[in-house]
């Protein structure tokens, strides 16, 4: 196994300094200034729309700006340069011929790249976990300070001013009522399993198109099928939670649907990297 932390280090530090890093970096601080144009929304001072965003919780004030579309964005160039690191090595013959050349056994050169995967993932969600805990504070400071300046004339002789907007447990509220947080960042086990399974059989689809050459056409359905199921699993709270947002109601649901896909989406991810793995050790031409 030292070898293939070795190996898995050594991909995981290419890809950061190639591809990684810059995306990381684009979207934090994409993600940065969207969360101070949060704290500070604009517009015209004398509008209920301007002065209505200092009485929003965090939730709401996240689910309403572009957070989710920068966080899914990213994701996806990570996935992006996952899959051109892969076809970079077996498209480049010597590389490829490197890396199995090496005193080790071809399926632990593929975990090497399997670890490499799951934690340029860990790094990019770590990133954004960090992002969306320490904004809560500073973000809801303003809010409190701002809606407390807040004058509203009720009546004649009747004036409201100071109004206490602060919440209790508003950050672990924020992750429960959320769309984006519950769906992407789950606190409860519901929801961990159909992300995880969701995310390692979008990640089985990409190697299984970078790896698998034997025949095109099972590469082509093999990857294609695990992406979009995986891309399924994956979002379909996120959906369900927009679609609740917007009124529109989701009857029928059941939580444990979302675990039982949770947990396929785990097996089929198992299977598939163990057929991988098979045909990989079978190839001749290497």
């Amino acid at each position: 196994m030292k070898n293939v932390w070795k190996l898995s280090n050594y991909l995981f530090d290419w890809q950061w300094k190639k591809w990684n890093g810059k995306v990381m970096l684009a979207s934090g601080i994409l993600a940065v200034f969207c969360l101070i144009a949060m704290a500070f929304p604009t517009g015209n001072p004398q509008s209920y729309e301007y002065y209505s965003k200092y009485f929003q919780s965090y939730d709401m004030a996240v689910d309403g700006s572009l957070l989710p579309v920068i966080f899914g964005l990213g994701l996806i160039m990570i996935l992006i340069g996952l899959f051109v690191q892969i076809r970079g090595f077996s498209a480049n013959a010597k590389g490829i011929y490197t890396l199995f050349l090496l005193p080790m056994r071809r399926s632990k050169v593929y975990l090497s790249f399997l670890l490499s995967a799951g934690a340029a993932i860990a790094v990019y969600y770590l990133m954004w976990l960090i992002l969306l805990v320490v904004a809560y504070f500073p973000i809801m400071a303003v809010y409190e300070s701002k809606a407390a300046q807040e004058v509203f004339i009720l009546a004649k002789d009747n004036i409201v001013t100071g109004l206490e907007i602060s919440q209790n447990n508003g950050l672990f509220l924020a992750f429960q009522r959320s769309a984006f947080l519950r769906a992407f960042f789950p606190a409860s086990l519901w929801y961990v399993l159909p992300v995880i399974g969701g995310l390692t059989l979008i990640v089985t689809g990409i190697f299984f198109a970078g790896f698998y050459t034997q025949e095109v056409g099972i590469r082509i359905i093999g990857s294609f099928g695990a992406i979009v199921c995986g891309g399924y699993m994956y979002l379909q709270d996120f959906i369900r939670g927009v679609r609740l947002a917007m009124g529109h109601g989701v009857t029928n649901y059941a939580l444990g649907h979302s675990t039982i896909l949770g947990l396929i989406g785990l097996a089929v991810t198992v299977v598939l990297q163990m057929y991988i793995i098979r045909r990989l050790e079978d190839r001749t031409d290497l």
